[in-house]
């Protein structure tokens, strides 16, 4: 599907407050819920989670302690999991500091490698630890929200089942509402809801009007989560193209035309890109075409395309090839010094 598209409908359905889905031959709507009803949803687990230990269920921790004593399971397999999980983590807070995409594939090949690994040592745990208190919890926290927030109509006014006959559904009836709803949910992720944020077409709405009145027609209390979500990034990416084309350094157009390139953009300067480079940059901050070389030695031209990033030439050599030879800065005079030899 193309993104402008896709974009395009996340926001119309984040505009009406439902997501339509068909599940076999019927049609269901999946309400967006409020920012109280999403926090009183999300409040419920735990009171789940105590009725399963009150109905006799053992929580994972317990069943892995006895796994672990009783020789069906190993103190070092589990302490390879919870390896596994902190480098994991620590790989994800490395990708988000750096600023080549290059770099970042890397990443993520070594994020993949290894959720496959824990992947595997989960699937071989499961097989000695029974069914917990939290798979009892989390299953019945599905089930509530599904019934919670799936109508019948587009007015929301017709709820698709009671309780009583949601539970009187096939289990295959309900994997599969079930599983529509959580894919839904992942539709709106938070970095989705930030790229419908960046695109043109919501930067000219937000323009428009800022207020949660006058763009959602309803208060703030009344808005759902993703409509709060959407007006608050979208106006902070407003204020920030705004602020940066008053301080005479307008973002290009190549990274305000498109989405991704424009987060990732956000991205690099949050976790601190102008701090970094800003001693190199000063160097040559009066040659014409040289301020960012510094910062993106080491790039492919895949990474510049990506963050477009246009590196002039000279002589048939670019400014990174220059800055490469120099050890990685370009000073002033070697820059004259090359358009000189031209």
């Amino acid at each position: 599907m193309d993104k402008n598209f896709a974009y395009g409908r996340l926001y119309s359905e984040i505009a009406n407050g439902f997501s339509k889905e068909s599940v076999g031959t019927e049609t269901f709507y999946f309400k967006h819920p409020s920012l109280a009803e999403h926090f009183n949803i999300h409040s419920n687990y735990e009171l789940i989670l105590k009725e399963a230990q009150q109905r006799g269920l053992y929580t994972e921790k317990y069943q892995i302690e006895t796994a672990i004593s009783g020789g069906w399971w190993s103190a070092a397999k589990e302490s390879e999991m919870n390896m596994l999980r902190k480098t994991i983590s620590n790989l994800i807070k490395t990708k988000n500091k750096l600023v080549l995409p290059s770099q970042k594939d890397s990443i993520d090949s070594q994020i993949r490698r290894n959720e496959a690994i824990l992947l595997t040592f989960i699937k071989e745990r499961k097989d000695v630890v029974n069914y917990t208190a939290e798979d009892f919890a989390h299953e019945r926290f599905l089930d509530e929200t599904v019934i919670l927030l799936t109508y019948k109509n587009a007015a929301l006014t017709r709820r698709a089942f009671t309780t009583e006959e949601y539970y009187d559904l096939s289990d295959a009836s309900v994997e599969k509402i079930r599983g529509t709803h959580t894919n839904n949910l992942i539709l709106f992720s938070h970095l989705n809801i930030k790229h419908v944020a960046a695109t043109g077409f919501f930067q000219n709405l937000v323009y428009l009007e800022e207020g949660s009145m006058g763009f959602w027609g309803k208060s703030a209390s009344e808005c759902t989560k993703y409509q709060i979500d959407l007006l608050v990034y979208g106006k902070m990416y407003k204020n920030l193209i705004k602020n940066y084309a008053e301080n005479g350094k307008p973002v290009e157009d190549e990274i305000t035309s498109d989405p991704e390139k424009f987060i990732q953009w956000v991205d690099n300067k949050s976790n601190g890109e102008d701090n970094k480079s800003s001693i190199i940059a000063k160097r040559a901050s009066k040659v014409d075409g040289a301020n960012m070389v510094s910062s993106h030695v080491g790039a492919t031209s895949e990474d510049l395309n990506k963050m477009g990033v246009k590196i002039e030439k000279l002589g048939g050599k670019s400014l990174l090839e220059i800055a490469r030879e120099k050890g990685g800065t370009i000073e002033k005079f070697d820059y004259l010094n090359a358009r000189d030899n031209l």
